[in-house]
């Protein structure tokens, strides 16, 4: 099994004397290598604002920036770049739909599933939308035949992938139902970017939100694709760099993307997302898959084998986190006496409270894992279970 951990730097680490043992991934994602000299590199060399300026670092900058648009556009399969627009996150990027929607969904429905993170809860509340939940049983998976679209259904917003137990959602059979009833449809993917080849011209979907971090990239940068026939959708932000001619009475706008990316964006940031592209691409996606999917499966089976551990979740295809809990312990006691041991863990309700209540408790312990981690990551963590459990005897 190859290990990719003599890439990321921060992973050699001690932690109160001991090694680090790194799964809080679904939260943030560590950084590689190529990524931290290509942020250091601009910074160092070419730092410029970009479009505004015809002297060299502006047009070499502006050039990077637009590069990275072009990289994400080949990664994800979008029909052309001008459907890549940068944002300051995935969060971000289903704020900017929800306020561009919002004269047609305010007062009407918003179809999502029960194991949504809030920030695909809360914006579409704030846009005056009603939310309805696809029915799912207790594994969590969701019951298709039961998903009931009516007249008032403006919008499905779906996570590709939960973030809490690592369920793998049926998006194109969703994007299938989806296109029946000509209802558009837009997936989170900000747990799937960095685990499963995505294409959007397979996939779908209309609107696609992910955030830079997760995969290997800056923080406070994300990417929101939207499909062609969404175009001309009002821009939510409005300021410099977005406009073509501005007087007192009216504004127009640029075309997309720059219509919608107003102000100075985080050019950095979006340069790091090309170069995690890189680095993955390098890799090769399905090589990472195999990867992690051997890592997954064994900590995944090696927790199910484990007395006194209840892990919760059960589809068809998992990847990423697993969620679990020790009998009669809270989960944030399991969490702090992990990190003693060096092994970085989640704990708490991971930004998912409708799906802690249908699971009948208050928050979990979360496990989740990136191309970096190796079965010795999971073995260790059995062992700080382990010992967690004789403390607590």
């Amino acid at each position: 099994m190859t290990d990719f951990k003599k890439d990321f730097p921060i992973l050699d680490k001690e932690i109160y004397g001991k090694q680090l043992f790194y799964l809080d991934n679904a939260a943030t994602s560590q950084k590689p290598n190529l990524v931290l000299d290509t942020i250091s590199d601009f910074y160092r060399s070419d730092n410029s604002n970009i479009h505004r300026g015809v002297h060299y670092l502006s047009e070499i900058s502006s050039e990077k920036y637009e590069k990275a648009r072009q990289k994400v556009c080949d990664f994800i399969g979008a029909g052309n770049p001008d459907e890549v627009t940068f944002t300051a996150g995935t969060t971000d990027s289903i704020n900017q739909v929800a306020r561009s929607l919002e004269p047609v969904l305010k007062g009407n429905e918003v179809m999502i599933t029960g194991v949504e993170h809030h920030s695909n809860i809360v914006p579409w509340q704030l846009a005056g939308a009603k939310l309805r939940a696809i029915p799912m049983d207790f594994d969590c998976n969701l019951l298709m035949d039961s998903m009931e679209i009516t007249a008032k259904t403006k919008l499905i917003s779906i996570s590709h992938v939960s973030n809490v137990l690592g369920s793998v959602n049926k998006i194109k059979e969703i994007t299938g139902i989806a296109k029946d009833h000509d209802i558009p449809v837009l997936v989170d993917a900000a747990q799937s970017i960095q685990h499963l080849p995505l294409d959007m011209k397979d996939i779908g979907c209309d609107f696609l939100a992910f955030s830079g971090h997760k995969m290997y990239a800056a923080t406070g940068v994300g990417v929101l694709y939207t499909s062609e026939r969404f175009s001309d959708i009002m821009p939510a932000k409005g300021g410099g760099g977005m406009v073509d001619r501005v007087t007192l009475e009216e504004t127009t706008y640029l075309d997309p993307p720059l219509k919608y990316e107003a102000g100075t964006p985080h050019i950095a940031g979006a340069i790091s997302i090309g170069a995690a592209i890189d680095y993955m691409q390098n890799i090769g996606m399905g090589r990472i898959r195999k990867h992690e999917h051997e890592v997954y499966s064994y900590a995944r089976d090696r927790l199910l084998e484990t007395d006194g551990v209840t892990v919760y979740g059960n589809t068809e295809e998992m990847c990423g986190s697993i969620s679990f809990n020790l009998d009669g312990i809270h989960h944030y006691d399991t969490g702090l006496i992990l990190d003693k041991m060096g092994i970085a863990v989640r704990t708490g309700h991971h930004c998912a409270q409708p799906l802690m209540r249908s699971l009948g408790t208050e928050g979990t312990v979360r496990a989740s894992f990136a191309l970096y981690n190796t079965k010795e990551d999971a073995d260790m963590l059995i062992e700080g279970i382990e010992k967690v459990r004789m403390m607590y005897a």
